[in-house]
């Protein structure tokens, strides 16, 4: 009586552990994907920031292929907040986006013209004018110089 219950142990043990490091085995190869997979579908998220004394400013971009989208935040000490999507088009050293500017309560298009320079973003806000397409800047050269820097991304994306 003693050997069959030490056999039926032994056997219950071992096979209870070879059973869950199959399943376990199983279960990994199912739920992550090849390397060749993810790299195909994976886009390529960078984040810039700008920080001049109390402002700060906050650009999140989602690169896939050509296109860009994102998420611009321009947040000003005592003053009113703008932020919102964006989207565009990307060209060699630019990025052509247009922005849903949420603030003061009103959204609205505006047409931005970032310049991508290594680890760097630049753009002017000045005047802008309200166009067919959205707000325009009035001269393209002339306002506020952003200048934002390469930045680790969140661990949650910008909204």
């Amino acid at each position: 009586m003693r050997n069959y219950l030490t056999t039926l142990y032994l056997t219950l043990l071992f096979g209870c552990q070879s059973h869950s490091s199959e399943q376990s085995t199983k279960t990994e190869s199912e739920t992550q994907p090849s390397e060749k997979t993810t790299a195909s579908i994976t886009p390529d998220t960078l984040c810039f920031q700008q920080i001049m004394s109390r402002d700060t400013t906050t650009v999140q971009l989602i690169f896939t292929g050509k296109k860009v989208t994102g998420y611009l935040d321009i947040n000003r000490y005592e003053k009113d907040r703008a932020r919102g999507p964006l989207s565009g088009d990307v060209k060699p050293e630019r990025i052509r986006t247009d922005w849903m500017r949420s603030g003061e309560g009103v959204t609205q298009k505006y047409i931005l013209d970032i310049i991508r320079t290594g680890d760097t973003l630049r753009w002017r806000e000045g005047e802008f004018v309200k166009k067919e397409q959205g707000w325009v800047a009035k001269e393209p050269n002339v306002g506020y110089l952003h200048v934002l820097t390469k930045i680790d991304c969140p661990p949650t994306p910008l909204r």
